[in-house]
């Protein structure tokens, strides 16, 4: 059958104590412990004030995935795991065990307001 991808194995190194708001607590304030992030049920956070580049460890495929960015002072991660993902009707029974979203963003309190003529410039390099 092969290997299969598995969130669950997965591990995003890079947002170590970096403050966040739990969008699966009502948009909780917290801070990241001093350890990566690992996934054990449905995560939904969005890191505000960090420029830091972030790093998938997939031991399964053995692989890291480098995210790097700059323009951006938001890093959102996210996984809707088993309940949600059975509730969207864009994904399979299982398709949550093999995605995880590390989105570049600017947003809440790291929002960016561009006047006429103004121009902002965010980037993101994926690397594997």
């Amino acid at each position: 059958l092969g290997t299969r991808a598995d969130v669950r194995r997965i591990s995003i190194s890079g947002l170590e104590g970096t403050t966040y708001l739990d969008k699966t607590e009502g948009m909780r304030r917290k801070v990241r412990p001093d350890q990566p992030i690992a996934f054990s049920q449905e995560t939904d956070q969005v890191h505000v004030n960090t420029e830091a580049t972030c790093v998938i460890d997939d031991p399964v495929w053995n692989r890291r995935i480098t995210i790097a960015k700059t323009g951006s002072l938001s890093t959102v991660v996210w996984n809707p795991w088993i309940e949600k993902a059975a509730a969207m009707p864009d994904f399979s029974p299982d398709e949550w065990q093999r995605m995880v979203c590390v989105e570049t963003a600017n947003v809440g309190e790291n929002a960016v307001t561009i006047d006429a003529g103004q121009s902002h410039v965010m980037t993101v390099t994926i690397s594997l």
